[in-house]
């Protein structure tokens, strides 16, 4: 979780909103491999993407775990690693996907809003505040 958060940007509470959390670790797991997996954490542990890794590096396949894992909350989709191919885990996880939070919105075709709703002033995006 506190990699997620990390790689992400959003905060535990939005992450556990979307309802991805178990079906994402599932998908990470299958597709990183136990010690894939284990690498990625302890990176993480040791403060890999807080800044905060003793060496400033991080290893190429577990910047690429990253990088997929990070690809996956923002869009739903696996992003495939060393020539596997890319999968959207679900419409929900296409619903769910970080992407369309970040500026207030939802997924095309996912939440009907109603009719008349394009006229509407969208809700303010996550984090809108730090740009001011």
């Amino acid at each position: 979780m506190t990699l997620s958060v990390e790689l992400t940007g959003f905060d535990t509470s939005e992450i556990w909103a979307t309802g991805m959390v178990d079906d994402y670790r599932d998908v990470l797991r299958t597709h990183a491999g136990a010690e894939g997996y284990a690498r990625l954490v302890a990176a993480a542990a040791e403060g890999a993407f807080a800044g905060e890794c003793p060496g400033g590096r991080v290893p190429p396949d577990v910047a690429e775990l990253a990088e997929a894992l990070t690809c996956l909350w923002y869009t739903g989709v696996w992003s495939g690693l060393d020539g596997e191919a890319a999968f959207l885990v679900s419409a929900r996880a296409y619903a769910e996907g970080l992407v369309w939070r970040t500026f207030g919105g939802v997924a095309p075709g996912a939440a009907p809003r109603g009719f008349g709703s394009w006229a509407e002033k969208p809700a303010e995006a996550a984090g809108a505040g730090v740009f001011r």
